[in-house]
């Protein structure tokens, strides 16, 4: 029904709780596939560690960096729902039991996919103040809803890849992963064009703030790539981005890069 998708690289410290997390779902039809590009740590030894047959798939790269790499575990799926899943991050176990049972509803096959609200958590595992942190209520978002809020919010208010499940046709038209910081924005935006976007209202996972994380790695390009974000989601959609929306997502986009430092700093001391 739906494959977990979990693209790594050196991921030794946090991959056993993030499958664990997969393996301790209520709903149970599920595989995991993953795609590990080239790693030089112990992240495969420690996932084949694991003697569960949903593990269905392991496809070792050899360093293809993270667009190639998201875009391989995918490609690797035989659900019809795919979450994409980063080697530091966790579900709760009824977030694939609930985003299945949104995504099977009749009333529901306009959406392309779906997306929650997720916890800010330390390497450790304790929820943490998330400057940033947004949310939605349970309802349908076109692109015309949501793309000004995106580019107004000066990041990510749809959240992580962990946050979302999408079909895989719609992935598929959509076009799959392109980028770098933005990867995952951009295709949220892309799946809008497709189809709506329906918000579950409710907490179903967790993203792990950490020194090594690959988000971190990137917070210092985050300003630069988010305004390059804002204006190519201007030029292509006039109609529902206006002028107004660009430069209050410019602002925000520098309020939140810094509220993001500040709070990984707190964190990394901690």
């Amino acid at each position: 029904m739906i494959s977990v998708c979990i693209p790594t690289y050196n991921g030794a410290k946090f991959i056993s709780s993030t499958i664990q997390s997969v393996l301790d779902q209520s709903f149970e039809d599920f595989e995991i596939v993953v795609s590990d590009d080239g790693s030089t740590d112990e992240t495969i030894e420690i996932i084949k560690s694991f003697k569960d047959e949903r593990i269905t798939k392991i496809d070792c790269l050899q360093r293809v960096g993270a667009e190639k790499n998201w875009n391989n575990s995918v490609a690797l799926a035989s659900g019809g729902l795919i979450k994409l899943l980063c080697q530091d991050d966790i579900i709760y176990p009824p977030c694939l039991e609930t985003e299945v049972k949104a995504l099977t509803d009749p009333n529901n096959f306009d959406c392309s996919f779906s997306f929650h609200t997720r916890d800010l958590v330390t390497a450790s595992g304790k929820l943490m103040w998330d400057p940033i942190r947004s949310a939605f209520p349970n309802r349908k978002y076109s692109l015309s809803d949501l793309l000004p809020q995106i580019v107004r919010s000066g990041g990510n208010p749809i959240g992580q890849p962990m946050a979302v499940t999408f079909r895989a046709d719609s992935f598929k038209s959509a076009g799959g992963f392109k980028g770098e910081f933005a990867i995952d924005l951009d295709m949220w935006v892309s799946l809008l064009e497709v189809g709506n976007g329906l918000a579950l209202g409710k907490v179903l996972s967790a993203f792990r703030v950490n020194s090594n994380s690959w988000g971190s790695v990137l917070s210092k390009q985050q300003f630069v790539m988010m305004y390059d974000f804002n204006t190519r989601a201007r030029a292509k959609h006039p109609d529902i981005v206006s002028r107004l929306d660009s430069e209050k997502g410019r602002l925000k986009c520098f309020i939140r890069t810094f509220a993001r430092r500040f709070a990984s700093r707190w964190v990394f001391r901690s």
